[in-house]
């Protein structure tokens, strides 16, 4: 069932309504009610303050208004959320009765003010460094709390918002878009993704060091070791280059080459994705070589190694960013307005989305794995290492600290520093999440 203005045109359709209950040949009827009256839903916590048509200033005021409270308090329910569309109220039963578990209600709603894309809704408090934008969001008014609550999915094209709004639901009552300001970087973001491109870029200066050592020595690079650190150094050179050059070929303000939540971005950021999983590979290998070479070394003879390392490398992440791609990139249709969800992409630059299901189960628990089985790996090494001995006339403190040197060296090669790179995901202070930064980075 879908109900909008007599209007032909799309620019001119304010609401539109779907309703869909699961079962095929049931009768249903809907009742309609359009609410202009903003303070007959009073929120006794959140300052609802209906926006004037067309009045382009509301979102700057928002901001300003969040960006205030933050100095202040820190508190964002204090901040001011606008109701940015009419007051929907839908009542929807089947046959006489109350609609079952399967109800689906999925609503368009032309917003009021348009808050323009992503460039014009972000704003930067130049004294903390505090980014916020302006979102909006679906909601429900629940008359028991007297207040709003996000119990609907919320889907909008955040580059052209003024298309409209999808909201998904599966229950009847008041419905309205909601329009506030959220923090979305802390005043600290921008010196860390300075401080990850400076360390980014000297690992890749050193890299590229290595490979020029490396490839001009025949003697160096015709050993199991050699070759084994060749690929995975090439492997890490290209995901680095890839991450730095990302600043220059996408910008937030869509002006870049590759423009944000276009088909461009999605190959780049799954590139991206692939990439890192490939590093992730070879770091395994990197540990399942130098457990063969320091724990087993009887029988740790291995035919055609290098094909076999190669494919399982080079072949095993395939699968990985295209199941983040195409099963959590979803349309939604109500009427003639389809919007897509990137649940893959993230808003402002082409990878991953942070927080998400496909960063935390394809690209976070792959890492996770991947450092268990390294420090397994490091664990046997480094008892292989307390355990020698020493050649010569030296002190204790002497062989001790070539067996730091050599857990140390270990522990690089392995790749556990990225140990330190899971705890960037955890909310945490300024110091802390600098700290992990630090090692994950270079």
């Amino acid at each position: 069932m879908t109900v909008g203005s007599a209007s032909s045109s799309e620019d001119n359709t304010i609401l539109l309504i779907e309703t869909k209950n699961g079962d095929e040949g049931v009768n249903m009827d809907m009742a309609i009610v359009l609410i202009t009256d903003y303070t007959l839903m009073p929120d006794v916590k959140i300052s609802v303050v209906p926006p004037q048509q067309g009045n382009a200033s509301v979102a700057v005021d928002i901001l300003k208004d969040l960006e205030t409270v933050l100095d202040v308090t820190g508190d964002e329910d204090t901040k001011k959320t606008y109701v940015n569309s009419l007051i929907t109220e839908v009542t929807v039963t089947s046959s006489g009765n109350e609609t079952n578990e399967n109800f689906k209600l999925n609503l368009f709603m032309k917003p009021s003010v348009n808050i323009g894309p992503t460039k014009d809704s972000v704003r930067t408090n130049l004294s903390t460094g505090v980014r916020v934008e302006v979102v909006f969001q679906c909601a429900m008014y629940n008359t028991s709390s007297a207040k709003w609550e996000d119990t609907c999915q919320t889907i909008y094209d955040k580059e052209d918002p003024s298309r409209g709004v999808l909201c998904l639901c599966n229950h009847n009552t008041s419905f309205a878009v909601l329009m506030s300001a959220y923090e979305i970087d802390k005043g600290y973001a921008e010196s860390q993704t300075i401080l990850t491109q400076v360390l980014l870029g000297l690992s890749t200066m050193g890299l590229l060091a290595t490979l020029c050592f490396l490839l001009p020595a025949k003697a160096l690079r015709t050993t199991r070791s050699s070759k084994i650190n060749i690929c995975f150094t090439s492997a890490l050179l290209l995901a680095s280059l890839t991450f730095l050059l990302q600043d220059l070929l996408i910008k937030e303000d869509g002006s870049g080459v590759i423009k944000v939540k276009t088909i461009g971005c999605a190959v780049y950021a799954m590139i991206q994705h692939y990439l890192w999983l490939v590093v992730f590979c070879w770091m395994v290998i990197e540990g399942f070589l130098m457990y063969l070479s320091l724990v087993q070394v009887f029988g740790s003879h291995i035919s055609k190694y290098m094909l076999k390392f190669n494919i399982a490398a080079w072949c095993i992440p395939i699968p990985f960013p295209l199941i983040g791609y195409f099963v959590f990139t979803k349309d939604y249709t109500v009427g003639s307005f389809t919007f897509t969800e990137h649940g893959y992409l993230a808003d402002t630059m082409c990878f991953i989305k942070p927080e998400s299901i496909p960063f935390f189960t394809l690209f976070l628990a792959p890492l996770i794995l991947v450092i268990l089985v390294n420090l397994v790996f490091f664990g046997l090494v480094v008892r292989v290492i307390k355990n020698s001995k020493s050649s010569g006339n030296i002190s204790d403190e002497e062989q001790l600290l070539r067996q730091l040197k050599a857990a140390t060296g270990v522990m690089v090669l392995l790749g556990t520093g990225w140990f330190f790179g899971i705890f960037m995901s955890v909310p945490g202070s300024r110091g802390f999440q600098t700290s992990c930064n630090t090692p994950s980075s270079s």
